[in-house]
């Protein structure tokens, strides 16, 4: 006979939170004052399992990229119509300016210092930059700062 606990009674009673509830704590915000990209359960849980992978001060900037920015020409999936002004390509920028594409999802990207993060920034290829009357090639972007081990964080 097993034996009576009252642990299997109370812990379904309890709700667990969401990650977004989970991502706002650790950044001491609530979960509707979180920039609007990171209120999705899935980029929260990227978040969340990147900063575990993350040492202290580590910088990262998670992007949530607007295809309508790559496909404002007739021609598909490349920006202004010029073969090469693509999304691949600006993967392919950051991830050579030393930034970490966190499980190969294009959106997040981990890199070891402040330094390399700014030069990343610095160099963007010009076609990527704001251009009047065509759409932006990404929605939003914020940079991430893990702040302590327990994995409080910051955003910019």
């Amino acid at each position: 006979m097993e034996k009576w606990n009252p642990k299997r009674i109370v812990k379904p009673l309890i709700s667990e939170k969401t990650r977004v509830e989970k991502l706002a704590d650790k950044m001491r915000m609530t979960p509707t004052t979180l920039p609007i990209a990171m209120q999705n359960e899935n980029n929260a849980r990227l978040i969340l399992k990147a900063v575990k992978a993350m040492n202290i001060d580590d910088p990262a900037i998670f992007v949530q990229w607007n295809p309508n920015g790559f496909n404002d020409t007739a021609t598909p999936n490349v920006r202004n119509g010029v073969a090469g002004q693509t999304l691949q390509a600006l993967v392919t920028y950051i991830t050579g300016s030393g930034g970490v594409d966190f499980n190969g999802q294009n959106s997040l990207f981990i890199f070891r210092n402040n330094m390399t993060i700014s030069q990343c920034q610095g160099g963007f290829p010009q076609w990527a930059h704001h251009q009047a009357t065509i759409p932006d090639v990404c929605s939003s972007i914020c940079r991430i700062n893990k702040l302590s081990a327990n994995g409080a964080i910051d955003y910019e």
